[in-house]
């Protein structure tokens, strides 16, 4: 008995020393106004997703710019976004709010203890929107997927020529992911 238990032992510190070596993901503050970049707190479980609309309502405009918006991500290499005719438990819908200043709002819910997004949600405020050119509106559709891989809002003005400038609308000057942007989507999803 006293062997079996030493052979034991032996058997798990050997196990404890050649373990293969895991990397867990960064969870908390990632980058910054000055990298171009920021990922706080929650990022994509996966770097492959889909979306539906939320129902059938939702003029066909805010379809195509949703798909043009996730063309452009799926252009970098980095995200894999494409749109279910399906059921997809990440969707799309509109709304007409004349009291928010939000051209759109995307909602992520995820896993607590780890910070991964599991799904996402994206509402396009029809009021605000209907204000922009096509360009533009296809630039927030961007924008907005952005969000659904994790990647916040940048605000300080030098940033206008990221897709994650938080200001929208004419003040944003990108109309795809700049590198920065993709530096930080490919973190968001290591």
């Amino acid at each position: 008995m006293k062997k079996f238990c030493v052979a034991i032992v032996i058997l798990l510190a050997s196990m404890s020393i050649f373990a293969p070596v895991s990397k867990a993901h960064v969870v908390g503050r990632v980058g910054s106004e000055a990298t171009g970049y920021l990922i706080t707190g929650t990022h994509l479980a996966k770097r492959i997703s889909d979306w539906t609309t939320y129902s059938l309502a939702i003029p066909s405009a805010y379809v195509a710019i949703t798909n043009e918006g996730a063309k452009r991500w799926r252009s970098t290499g980095i995200y894999q976004i494409s749109n279910k005719v399906a059921k997809s438990a990440n969707t799309i819908n509109t709304n007409s709010d004349p009291l928010s200043s939000a051209y759109a709002v995307t909602t992520s819910y995820y896993y607590q203890n780890n910070y991964r997004i599991i799904r996402w949600h994206i509402k396009y405020n029809m009021y605000r929107m209907m204000k922009l050119t096509n360009a533009q509106k296809q630039a927030v559709a961007t924008h907005e997927i952005g969000h659904t891989l994790g990647l916040k809002d940048l605000y300080n003005k030098s940033n206008n020529t990221n897709i994650m400038y938080g200001y929208g609308g004419s003040a944003l000057k990108a109309s795809n992911p700049s590198a920065k942007d993709k530096k930080g989507a490919a973190i968001a999803v290591r």
